[in-house]
């Protein structure tokens, strides 16, 4: 009974964008950042709490530190153009690649909660609920403009929330037909509900790898071209701070 219950509750709460193996901030790609950076229609908006400088603009091949215009030479006003121009080209990447890793872990949730539904109302309605918050999810990373909030803890959040519920409903239903099928000392219905928690186990395994491995492919892409981007910030002649301005950092 309690290893019935187990596996549902691995198998929903262990179905995540960190599960996945995918990191959409920059962790696997060897890169660092003190700042966060929002995408505006205009700019690229860099801020920190605290530090030397705490806000870096990016704009159409000018650079501002706290508010100050930076005089940049002609190949610092190309690679400014480069970083603007590179964030602006990569970011519906990221925003696919987060996109669709949301859907593996909503699919792979939906999978494990209609085996276990009680019926087939049941499960119809668990799965009208995980599309609506599913639908929630992937309008708040379209609105969102802020690359600090692409860290996959961030996303996981998003999902742990939209789920919880959920996963105490589908974990206490599978707990209950445990419970039912050891009363009842039915040995056939107990291997049934043993090998359907197996088979689920399996299945969303199989699903969440081989898609997974998919985005790890497009996620490494981007890696390269965001290190590109780095590479030209740390090409950056100006030095209004003495020093470069030290954006972006790579192992």
């Amino acid at each position: 009974m309690f290893r019935f219950a187990c596996t549902a509750a691995f198998a929903l709460a262990g179905i995540s964008v960190a599960h996945a193996g995918i990191d959409l901030h920059g962790a696997d790609c060897g890169l660092h950042s003190d700042y966060s950076m929002a995408i505006k229609p205009d700019a690229l908006v860099f801020t920190r709490n605290g530090g030397p400088a705490a806000e870096i603009v990016i704009a159409h091949g000018t650079l501002r530190v706290d508010g100050r215009e930076i005089e940049l030479g002609t190949a610092d006003r190309e690679r400014v153009l480069g970083i603007e121009h590179g964030v602006r080209d990569v970011l519906p990447q990221v925003r696919e690649i987060a996109h669709d890793a949301i859907q593996i872990a909503f699919d792979a949730v939906t999978e494990v909660s209609g085996a276990f539904a009680k019926d087939a109302e049941t499960a119809r309605a668990s799965a009208q609920r995980l599309a609506r918050v599913s639908a929630d999810v992937h309008r708040q990373i379209d609105a969102n403009e802020n690359l600090s909030a692409w860290k996959y803890e961030d996303l996981d959040r998003l999902i742990a929330e939209g789920v919880g519920t959920l996963v105490a409903e589908v974990v206490g239903n599978v707990a209950g037909q445990a419970v039912s099928v050891a009363l009842s000392g039915d040995e056939k219905a107990a291997a049934e509900l043993q090998a359907r928690a197996d088979g689920i186990d399996d299945k969303v395994e199989r699903i969440v790898a081989k898609r997974s491995k998919e985005l790890e492919t497009r996620a490494s892409s981007v890696c390269a071209r965001l290190r590109t981007l780095a590479r030209l910030e740390a090409e950056l002649e100006a030095r209004p701070l003495g020093r470069r301005l030290d954006l972006v950092r790579v192992d």
